[in-house]
Formats: structure tokens, C-alpha cells, sequence
């Protein structure tokens, strides 16, 4: 975003440092003007005083008080980004943030009058910013990427960027001081629930500090990450490029020689809690979406109803209805001239009677009856559901196509596609494909071959029909070889899938004519939950896009009939746990212990969308660490040893809460060498520490309410 001065408002501290707020407009042109600031507090920040210690954010907002006659109207916004207020003390950006939009309220009996400005930090914008993926495609994001792109989205000025210096993948690696947060990644589709509604960029930040257990503070200026737990290094990074450029320590501060600037001092006792509960809220990756839901397809065309006399005395009377589809991507074709070219537009067929003789794949909504006179009464259709996949025309003159004996195209075309991604499969675990198909057909003699076929005419399918599709995931792909074993390897392949052999009613193959399953893969159904259909191995972790693509059909004249396509219904392909697994492995995982028995008070539960993997079948809320799932094997220098991370948390909370904390409220002298990471201590509190937790700072009147907690 681009930014020009609107309003300036001078002041100066009783220290008679000099002082200005600048108040920029986005996208603005003309000349800056300069207000003139009210009474004794022109600019105050107040910081979030959240009192446990392990909140993922605690930011601040902040309040300019200005007076004139100029009513400053011009300061409404509707954006939360959209008039950026910086703070510079001495020359140096202290506060950045935004003035809250759609905020206005002002006296209009005076002349002259003062008016408050309410802002809100820059990092606090993030609450209404939503997540955007990366690229074209969801994919696997780094923690270090996440967080860049929160600050970055924030529009801020900060000055520095600090974060501690406490994991790492081992001792070796902590010493060299690798950056841990660049190789822990999770995916995107985590960021999006079942409605494929965005979480915000606030949301994305929390979930990060919670299962790093760290609290992002921004502070005078700067942006901190705090480890309340690490009295190590804290590595300093530039806000721009996002290098690191030096490193600082927690110091130790006393109060009395910072100085006071008030009298209004509180200690408070805060309770200990008697339980802790960490809920990790998985996100499983169920069933794939590569089936249509009918229910919530649009109508694409009506054809009507066609009867057809069965010459026993009784008519079948055929209703049907075109769709669009929606989550499936469905190819459609025309034939004319011995060219087969895409149909790019689908809707020039709305309300159009040959929308059903299209070739390729199409959703379809039929529905049948017999009747021995039809009666002109209203029929209430009882519909089924399927995807049409129309390979080949009739023999004679078609509205749509030029007419062949042959097929028009051959099964090197894709009629369906489907993705999702973004996903990370352990090895162990199986995907599972299966669908119905029922041929088409239709004497070839009969003419003409479109309007008048219906799904509901007879059709043999034939043991020989099979379907070829291609599978792959990431750059994985799946392969059939010739004792029908499924293998993965890094070469493109597709597979022709036989239909189930238990459906054969005689010598001649012929397996009937209704919707026939696919073969299963009986050899290995009991090792997997809820596999069923053509079952494929997962030998190794394998992740990225996972891809189905369905082939035009190839069918054979059988008995003077031609086939011309099928019918798909209950098309799914899922992934499935080995069956050893507990039943719940996809439910929330809990961890849980007893802080201090005693006492009365339970702490809220702690929800974490990003978690670590626990045995919890494949899920898109678990950190991916070097190609594998992040488990217990993260190095804390804190500790000393690997952990993992929901546990851990638990460790600390029972440390920090286990017993009574001092809880001091002081109205101090304002000081740059206090910090976030400052270490506080009190003469009148022996052997105690503390760190600031939030307070008010008033610039000019360099005081601060600092609200400190025992650590």
C-alpha cells in the first residue's frame, strides 16, 4: 500500500523531547496539515493487560486527543487500513497502528472543541485481513512464511522484528542457530474450513505462538516474540528483509531506579488452577471431494420427458435433467467434421434440448416410470443421480455431431478431473477409489441416436469394460502392473480398472444391467478402516496435490448393440488408516493433567488448530518437519531435550500456576530500557521477578501504568 502525510500533531515530552504524530492517508496526493494537540495527554497507548501468561497476542491501542474548529470529517474511514498513524519520539517510530474506521462521535455545540482519535495497532488489522493462498494452488507454508506474511500484511513501520532463540531441530543444530521456523511447514487447506470460508490473518498468527507457545507483543516501535520461559538469546531481525542482524538478552530492571511517576499502585494475589487442558482440533483428511452433491448443483437444462413405447402394451416414460458441475471438473466435447473441439462456454447450452447429447462427462438427474397409458396427472419423480459419460454419437444425423461408426475419440481424453491440495499422506495408511458405471447402448440400427436415448434403456456390461483413470500425489504417481499390484513411482502412468468379478451371471461375461462396482481389492481390505473398491498402498510418506483423472471410455459392439458411454454413480475416493489405528484417530486429540488439585479455579481449555501428529491419521492440521510428521521430536533448549509441543505447554503451565503469582500495578517513570524481555524486580519484593504484561503509556507526560507479573 502506498501512504502520504495528511495531519501532523506536534508535542513534546516533559523531558522536552520533541514528538510528532503523523497521520497518513492511503493513496493521498495533496499537502499535510498540522493539528493542534489537546490538554495533557495528546497521545496515549494502552497495552493488553491479558493476565495469563501464555496468550498468543497482546497488542495495544492507542488514542490521539487534538483540538481547533475543524470538525476533521474527512477521518471517517470504512477501512481498517486506511489512514495509518505513526508515532516518531526524537525522530524514531515509537507506535504504528491505524485510526479505527467507522468510529466518529464529536461535540457540535463549541467552536473550538477537542476531539479523540481511537486507533488500533497495526498488528491488531490482521483481524479482519483473511488469508489469501500463496500461489495458483494451496500448498505446504513454512511457519517462516506465515509469519512474514502476517507482518508484512500489517502495513507497519517497526524498526526491528525479535524472536527467541529457543528450538531447533537438535544440539548441533541449536548451536549454529538454524532458523527451525523456515522447515516446519503445515498446509494451507488448514486455513479454510469445510465451506472453504478463510481464517483471518490474526487467527493464522495466534495458532502459530499457541503451539510455539510464544506471544506476539508489539512494542514502542518494534515487534517482539516472547518466550516468557527463555532468559536466553533472542534473535534480532531486519523488518524489511527479514535478516537477521543481531542479537540481545533479557536484562534485569528495578523499579525504584527507573523512578516513579504517580502514586496509584495496586498488588494483586492471582489463584493458582487446579487443571490444564490442551485440545488439539484436527482437521482430517476424510473422504475427497471429487463427487458431485446433486443436491446443490444448478440446473442446466430441463430436456423434458420421452416415452418409449416397450411394445408389451406399456411405455416408459424418462425424465431428465442436465446440470452444471460444481466440485468435479467435467470436460465436454463437440464432433463435426472429423474435429473434436472443447465445449468452453457450457451455459450456451441453458434451457437447450441437446445439453444432454454433449460427448464427454455431464451431471445428470433421471428419473423413470411405467405406465400402460400415460395419464395426464402430474408424476412426482423419485430421481436417482449419476455423471453421463458419452464416449461416441449414433449412425446417422445427430443436431450436435457429425456422425461416425467409430468413436470419436479415443480414452487418451480426460472427461473427468478432480484435485485437492495442499496433502500429506503417511505411510502406513491406503487410498481407496470405487464407483458404479452401467453402459449406455442402443440398437445401432435405430435412428436417430440422440434424443431419443435414455439412461434408463437397457445396457449389458460386460466383465471386459473397464475404466482408466490416473492417480497421482505431488510428483507420485500410481501404476498397475501385470499381476495387478499397485505401485508408485516418478513416471506419469494411468490405469485400466476391471469391474467386480463377483457381478458376473454367466460364461459370457455379461454382469448384467444395472450399475456394476469397481473390482475390489480383496487382499488387503481388512488391514485398512472403511476401505472399499480399489484399494492402493501408501508404502511412503508421499505429499503434495492429490490428482484423479477418469478416461474416456473404450467400449466394443456386443450383440448388435452399440455402446455409446456409462453412467458413474457413487463415485469416492478417500484415504484410510491402517486398521490398527484407534477408531478415534481423526477425533480431537486431548492432553490433559492436574495443576494443583487444590485450588478451586479450572483453566479455560486451550483449543490448538495446529498441532502435532500423535498417531492421528492423516490430518491438514499437522506440522510437516523434514518430510515427515512433527511428533515429539522438537528440541527445546529450554528443556534440553526434544518435546512435544502440546505437552510441553502443559509442563509449563503446571511450573508457572501451580501456586500463587504477585500481581503489581505501578505507575512508573517512561523508559526506553524497559522491554518485553525486560526482567523486572521490586526492593519491596524479595527474590521475586517480573515481566510487563501491559499498562497505559502517556507520551507527553512520560508515565507509564505498568502492570507487572510475577514470573
Amino acid at each position: 500500500m502506498s501512504y502520504a502525510l495528511i495531519y501532523t500533531v506536534p508535542f513534546a515530552t516533559l523531558d522536552n523531547v520533541p514528538c510528532v504524530v503523523e497521520i497518513e492517508k492511503e493513496g493521498y496526493t495533496g499537502k499535510s496539515k498540522e493539528l493542534t494537540p489537546a490538554g495533557d495527554s495528546p497521545f496515549t497507548v494502552d497495552i493488553e493487560d491479558e493476565e495469563f501468561l501464555y496468550t498468543p497476542t497482546r497488542f495495544s491501542s492507542a488514542t490521539i486527543r487534538v483540538v481547533g474548529s475543524d470538525y476533521l470529517q474527512n477521518l471517517f474511514s470504512t477501512g481498517y487500513q486506511m489512514y495509518r498513524v505513526t508515532l516518531k519520539v526524537d525522530g524514531l517510530v515509537t507506535w504504528c497502528g491505524f485510526i479505527k474506521p467507522e468510529l466518529y462521535t464529536q461535540d457540535y455545540t463549541l467552536k473550538t472543541f477537542n476531539l479523540d482519535l481511537e486507533c488500533i495497532s497495526a498488528m491488531s488489522t490482521l483481524e479482519f485481513i483473511d488469508y489469501k493462498q500463496i500461489g495458483e494452488s494451496r500448498t505446504f507454508v513454512s511457519f517462516w512464511d506465515l509469519i512474514k506474511k502476517c507482518i508484512t500484511s500489517a502495513s507497519a513501520q517497526y524498526n526491528a522484528i525479535y524472536f527467541p532463540h529457543v528450538y531447533a531441530k537438535d544440539t548441533e543444530s541449536y548451536a549454529e542457530g538454524t532458523n527451525v521456523l523456515e522447515n516446519m511447514t503445515v498446509s494451507e487447506q488448514n486455513f479454510f474450513d469445510e465451506d472453504d470460508k478463510a481464517m483471518t490473518l490474526k487467527e493464522v498468527l495466534e495458532e502459530i505462538c499457541k503451539f510455539l507457545n510464544w506471544t506476539c507483543v508489539d512494542w514502542k516501535g518494534e515487534l517482539y516474540f516472547i518466550d516468557i520461559d527463555h532468559i536466553g538469546e533472542f534473535y534480532k531481525y531486519d523488518p524489511i528483509t527479514f535478516k537477521k542482524n543481531g542479537t540481545v538478552s533479557p536484562t534485569l530492571l528495578n523499579i525504584q531506579n527507573v523512578g516513579f511517576a504517580g502514586s496509584d499502585h495496586a498488588l494483586d494475589i492471582l489463584p493458582g488452577y487446579n487443571k490444564v487442558t490442551v485440545k488439539c482440533s484436527n482437521y482430517p483428511i476424510e473422504e475427497i471431494k471429487i463427487t458431485e452433491d446433486f443436491d446443490k448443483l444448478k440446473l442446466l437444462s430441463n430436456i423434458g420427458e420421452v416415452s418409449t413405447n416397450l411394445g408389451n402394451g406399456n411405455t416408459r416414460h424418462t425424465q431428465r435433467e442436465v446440470l452444471y458441475p460444481n466440485i468435479l471438473t467435467m470436460h465436454q466435447f463437440t464432433y463435426k467434421n472429423g474435429v473434436l473441439s472443447p465445449v468452453t462456454d457450457l451455459s450456451i447450452y441453458k434451457n437447450k434440448s441437446n445439453a444432454a447429447e454433449l460427448l464427454g462427462a455431464i451431471p445428470l438427474r433421471y428419473a423413470s416410470y411405467e405406465s400402460g397409458l400415460k395419464t395426464p396427472t402430474t408424476q412426482s419423480y423419485n430421481y436417482e443421480c449419476a455423471i453421463q459419460v458419452r464416449q461416441r454419437c449414433g449412425t446417422k444425423y445427430d443436431p450436435i455431431n457429425d456422425i461416425t461408426p467409430n468413436s470419436v475419440f479415443n480414452d487418451s481424453t480426460v472427461v473427468i478431473s478432480a484435485k485437492n491440495e495442499a496433502l500429506f499422506f503417511g505411510k502406513g495408511g491406503a487410498l481407496s477409489l470405487n464407483m458404479s458405471i452401467k453402459v449406455l447402448q442402443k440398437d445401432k440400427y435405430d435412428s436417430p441416436f440422440g434424443g431419443g436415448i435414455v439412461p434408463s434403456e437397457g445396457g449389458i456390461t460386460y466383465l471386459k469394460d473397464m475404466v482408466k483413470v490416473g492417480i497421482r500425489i505431488g510428483d507420485k504417481y500410481v501404476s498397475k502392473d501385470d499381476y495387478g499390484r499397485f505401485t508408485w513411482s516418478d513416471t506419469p502412468a494411468t490405469m485400466s480398472i476391471s469391474l467386480d468379478q463377483s457381478n458376473v451371471e454367466n460364461a459370457d461375461g455379461k454382469m448384467g444391467t444395472g450399475f456394476v462396482p469397481l473390482y475390489k481389492t480383496y487382499g488387503v481390505l481388512g488391514k485398512y478402516s472403511d476401505a472399499d473398491g480399489v484399494v492402493i498402498n501408501i508404502p511412503t510418506n508421499i505429499y503434495g496435490t492429490l490428482e484423479l483423472s477418469i478416461y474416456a471410455p473404450t467400449l466394443t459392439e456386443r450383440e448388435g448393440q452399440v455402446p455409446y458411454g456409462y453412467l458413474i454413480k457413487d463415485l469416492k475416493l478417500k484415504y484410510c488408516s491402517p486398521i490398527d489405528i484407534n477408531d478415534n484417530e481423526n477425533s480431537d486429540r486431548t492432553y490433559e493433567n492436574v495443576v494443583n488439585e487444590n485450588y478451586i479455579n479450572e483453566l479455560d481449555e486451550i483449543e490448538f488448530k495446529i498441532s502435532s501428529y500423535n498417531n492421528d491419521g492423516a490430518c491438514h492440521s499437522k506440522v510437516i518437519w523434514d518430510d515427515d510428521y512433527l511428533t515429539d521430536n522438537l528440541y527445546l533448549a529450554i528443556e534440553g531435550t526434544t518435546v512435544r509441543p502440546e505437552e510441553q505447554l502443559i509442563r509449563r503451565i503446571i511450573k508457572r500456576y501451580s501456586a500463587p503469582r504477585i500481581k503489581l500495578t505501578q505507575v512508573i517513570k517512561h523508559t526506553s530500557d524497559l522491554t518485553p524481555l525486560s526482567r523486572l524486580s521490586d526492593n519491596y519484593m524479595v527474590n521475586k521477578r517480573f515481566i510487563n504484561v501491559g499498562g497505559t503509556i502517556d507520551y507527553k507526560m512520560n508515565r507509564f501504568e505498568c502492570i507487572m507479573i510475577e514470573v
